[in-house]
């Protein structure tokens, strides 16, 4: 009996470690749904105001509306590191392009004119739809290593570890207390993956001490090998 439960306790985790994969691997399909979607109507709207001279107004809206969602969906592959504005004179360290262009795109049409401003708008353009098809490489490239590992039953009892570490902070996020935003930034935190690493490492090491020798066992080896 002393052994079933260490087992069980084994079964219980890599199970909560499957099931946290399958709600990842459904929540990473939605963000390429939703980042998918966001680059289409992009693509539409610019393409009305490039090709047909159009502002489309209600289009402006449903970007604008969805803009601070998407460049947060973007992370990292939606920021400039060091961005340089020759027209405004203004250096800035972590551009935000999506959120900071699409204001812009208000003033295309007035600016078919201005060789200096169409190049800069085409700039803007191909660097937002870079932006889009980089992220959406990423996501494709993490929902396909979570598919992979989704029966390894060692990477599924890490995952099992780190939803039980991550708990108290899901909990106040299922009830409001905490945002969405910053219960993934603690999830992708250097404390709580170094904390995840080490917790499934001895909780491992623990639950095959238990089944194949016991504690008792075990230290009693220990002891003699010291002696």
């Amino acid at each position: 009996m002393d052994k079933l439960i260490p087992i069980i306790i084994l079964i219980v985790i890599i199970i909560v470690g499957f099931i946290s994969k399958k709600i990842e691997l459904s929540t990473i399909v939605k963000r390429i749904k939703f980042t998918t979607s966001y680059r289409n109507k992009f693509i539409q709207y610019i393409n009305e105001i490039i090709s047909e001279h159009h502002f489309n107004q209600n289009l402006y809206c449903e970007l604008t509306s969805e803009v601070k969602e998407m460049q947060y969906e973007l992370g990292e592959d939606g920021i400039f590191a060091f961005m340089t504005d020759l027209l405004k004179g203004v250096s800035v360290r972590n551009y935000q392009l999506l959120i900071n262009f699409l204001p812009e795109t208000r003033e295309m049409l007035n600016g078919e004119n201005s060789f200096i401003l169409t190049e800069r708008y085409n700039k803007s353009i191909n660097d937002c739809d870079d932006m889009f098809i980089r992220h959406l490489g990423t996501l494709e490239k993490e929902h396909e290593s979570i598919k992979q590992g989704l029966f390894n039953p060692f990477s599924s009892f890490s995952e099992g570890i780190k939803t039980i570490i991550m708990l108290p902070i899901l909990l106040l996020n299922w009830f409001g207390f905490v945002s969405t935003e910053k219960t993934h930034k603690a999830k992708d935190s250097i404390v709580v993956k170094a904390l995840d690493f080490i917790v499934t490492i001895l909780s491992f090491a623990a639950t095959i001490i238990t089944i194949v020798v016991g504690w008792n066992d075990f230290w009693r080896i220990v002891f003699n090998l010291f002696k």
